[in-house]
């Protein structure tokens, strides 16, 4: 008889979120989650709009938000506006106490699993479990097979010596120096005093210069008029932006793998990076198995990332115009364009839930960019030259003010 019923490798966002949906639905499996790093989660803020998940999601992942606002706003250099669109965060301190707390969950940390197969994982050092149902959620292994543009960037939550003023979140303040590509600024106030400030680039090198963009943060902030009292934690990361490929290049050649979720099975918005509303969807999917094994969440989960990769051909077509056609420095124009559309379209775009008419929409009326060069981004193999054949870059170590023990990310879960 097999250990577990379920194991779940891997301690991020999607294999945290199956955790707590099996918990819920499913209290009578024995579910294990193997963590390599210290504590489950490691050090992350994963985001998203409310708009991005249904309402009985949006129900269950509430409870788990460091913060929750209803509204947030945008500004470029001609446009500042505000939407009335509800935004969370949620921390992986709390999804880590979350996991935690379930009695029918068992959870181990600093152990790495060598070996992950169907019914059984292997630890390093040779020791062995079984379960009917193995999901590997370990993160982005690898990019080979697809080209792609970067979205690069550095954060700090910091405690300020007096109120910053943000009455809601900035989800991007592009009225800064635009530099390595699309550069805007980030901002979610999570108290009267306490603030995440990040420094984000839609870049074509995967280069992170982590002080030079450390000095602009606080440059930011200074210019703001905030006074630093602490550093808090620190962020970064890089995060895929596809322009073409195939969903193949996130699989393996092995004849009897483990269920993959999460990044590592390519279930990520592919313009903007977000994996929770995915990750919550698979793990609403796989609690809703009368007894979950590892075939039938592989194939459920793989229908999910099959109808995710053909749903979004169409921002695979808009990374394309925005990292091939325009050049560098227009594309804060194609952004501060979108951003003047209606509220419901952007809405259905960070849901990945566009219509027939959205995408007109999109493309229609005066371009930012010459039309010439738009065209270039509706051919796929205009992005050919952008193939990634290696595993994108790690974080590397924190700055040296910071208090983060991992390197971080965004939505790297």
């Amino acid at each position: 008889m097999a250990e577990f019923d379920v194991i779940l490798v891997g301690g991020g966002l999607a294999n945290g979120l199956a955790a707590l949906r099996l918990a819920a639905l499913k209290a009578e499996l024995r579910v294990l989650v193997v963590e390599a790093g210290a504590t489950i989660g490691g050090n992350h803020t994963w985001c998203f709009h409310a708009t991005d998940v249904s309402g009985d999601q949006d129900g269950w992942l509430k409870p788990l938000a460091s913060a929750v606002w209803d509204d947030q706003e945008v500004r470029f250099p001609g446009r500042a506006r505000r939407l009335d669109t509800g935004y969370r965060a949620i921390h992986s301190s709390t999804l880590a106490k979350a996991v935690g707390d379930l009695a029918s969950v068992s959870v181990v940390c600093n152990r790495r699993v060598g070996t992950v197969g169907e019914t059984e994982i292997v630890f390093e050092g040779g020791e062995t479990l079984g379960a009917d149902c193995v999901i590997d959620g370990r993160g982005l292994a690898g990019v080979s097979g697809l080209a792609l543009g970067h979205q690069k960037f550095v954060g700090f939550e910091v405690e300020l010596e007096a109120p910053h003023g943000l009455r809601r979140p900035v989800i991007m303040d592009a009225t800064v120096a635009q530099i390595d590509g699309y550069r805007f600024m980030y901002c979610l106030p999570f108290s009267p005093t306490r603030v995440l400030v990040e420094d984000t680039y839609y870049a074509d090198r995967r280069v992170l210069e982590v002080d030079a963009v450390a000095r602009r943060i606080e440059d930011y902030i200074a210019a703001a008029g905030w006074r630093i009292a602490r550093h808090v934690r620190e962020e970064r990361g890089n995060l895929p932006i596809v322009l073409d490929g195939d969903i193949s290049a996130f699989r393996s050649g092995e004849s009897r793998p483990p269920a993959r979720v999460g990044m590592r099975a390519g279930l990520f918005h592919q313009t903007t990076g977000y994996s929770l509303p995915l990750a919550a969807e698979v793990a609403d999917t796989i609690a809703a198995l009368q007894r979950p094994t590892t075939a039938e969440v592989r194939a459920k989960v793989d229908a999910i990332a099959a109808a995710a990769w053909q749903r979004q051909s169409f921002f695979r077509l808009l990374n394309r115009m925005l990292f091939v056609s325009a050049h560098a420095h227009e594309r804060v124009s194609i952004m501060e364009r979108f951003y003047g559309l209606s509220q419901g379209l952007i809405e259905r775009f960070y849901a990945g839930r566009l219509t027939t008419f959205d995408k007109a929409r999109i493309l229609t009326g005066k371009p930012p960019i010459p039309i010439l060069r738009a065209l270039k981004g509706f051919d796929p193999a205009s992005a050919r030259d952008r193939m990634a054949t290696v595993p994108p870059p790690a974080a590397g170590p924190a700055l040296p003010h910071a208090v983060s023990k991992q390197p971080p990310g965004r939505d790297l879960g």
